[in-house]
């Protein structure tokens, strides 16, 4: 376990093979650190990426881009020449047919603390400030100031376009129920009851492949990344997904991504809600929260606080929660399906 004076730090390896990324792991040795390794880039200390192809230019971009946005600086290994450093950027040429390698390594070191020292002068400094430039809940709290273009908050993108509905028309009301059976959140959610349950990871076995979650842990594993996956979340196909518990050998999930349990659920089940609810969700009872959710981790768009807060009173139910809000009723539908997806509401008895 590391003391107090060893900081935690994160990386992100993008586009790497499981041998390359443990290669250039064993290099990263230097007292007073202790590493993780975790799939989404957004919320790395420092982000590496294998370039293996000239046309993956574009891909790397919009990754620059994007970790622009936090500053998290970003080490390319490639093979080409085309590619200019920045203050964010460090640029490094793999070796070709692994000729020097042992050189190529240790440059490889010797830019990672660089970054990663950097990386760190830039969050102190950050630190004081988190609450005022914490974009990601201001928009949340100040849904005014959320612009069209701002992709990554802009809530139609995970509540959808459905209109108002009468919840007395059984005609309109099916327009805006789904069935969660057909949804990969589900089987997450069976998958952790089961890990709690018997105290293991719990296998989730799909068209798209095979998770593991551990709920002691809160951490799902899966061998693709978070880029790789990331539109698993909305296709109704999971019918004959199969939830159980495996023998797993020794390792087994030491060479997997592993993701953090509550984003990934919570994203999941936005994606496959987009304005809709659960069918047999009881629309009429009051709904209360059991705990909120970390809200610093997730993706809250314009709205869901105040809904989340209303609901924290345990009286107001899914029929009324838009017309007391004076909002679309696609917002509170999405919050509950996420919402209930975590295990964080319940409804209230009537006495």
């Amino acid at each position: 376990m590391a003391d107090s004076k060893t900081k935690q730090v994160t990386i992100s390896f993008q586009n790497f093979d499981q041998i390359s990324k443990k290669l250039i792991l064993t290099r990263f040795n230097k007292p007073g650190y202790q590493i993780e390794v975790i799939a989404d880039a957004m919320q790395a200390d420092v982000c590496f990426y294998n370039q293996e192809q000239a046309d993956e230019g574009i891909a790397i971009e919009a990754l620059v881009e994007r970790l622009k946005t936090a500053e998290i600086p970003l080490i390319v290994l490639t093979e080409l020449a085309d590619w200019k450093e920045t203050d964010l950027i460090t640029v490094i040429h793999k070796p070709i047919r692994n000729r020097n390698l042992s050189e190529y390594l240790f440059r490889v070191k010797d830019a990672f603390y660089v970054a990663l020292k950097v990386r760190m002068q830039r969050k102190n400094k950050q630190k004081s400030a988190k609450l005022i430039y914490n974009t990601h809940l201001s928009n949340a709290i100040n849904p005014e100031q959320i612009r069209f273009e701002t992709n990554r908050y802009y809530a139609q993108k995970y509540v959808g376009l459905n209109t108002d509905i009468d919840f007395d028309e059984a005609g309109e009301l099916h327009t805006v129920l789904f069935n969660p059976e057909n949804y990969f959140f589900h089987y997450l959610g069976k998958g952790f009851l089961l890990s709690q349950k018997k105290k293991k990871p719990a296998c989730i076995k799909t068209v798209y492949g095979t998770f593991f979650v551990n709920a002691q842990d809160k951490i799902i594993y899966h061998d693709k990344s978070a880029d790789e996956i990331v539109n698993i979340h909305k296709i109704p196909f999971y019918k004959d997904t199969q939830v159980f518990i495996p023998k797993l050998r020794k390792g087994r999930l030491d060479n997997l991504y592993p993701f953090d349990y509550e984003p990934f659920v919570w994203l999941s089940s936005i994606n496959a809600s987009k304005g809709k609810i659960p069918q047999d969700t009881n629309f009429n009872a009051p709904v209360k929260i059991t705990a909120w959710p970390d809200l610093t981790k997730l993706i809250v768009f314009k709205h869901a606080m105040r809904i989340i807060s209303l609901w924290s009173r345990g009286v107001y139910s899914l029929r009324h929660t838009a017309r007391l809000l004076d909002i679309p009723q696609r917002y509170p539908l999405t919050v509950y399906t996420a919402m209930h997806a975590l295990g964080l509401i319940t409804e209230v008895k009537k006495r």
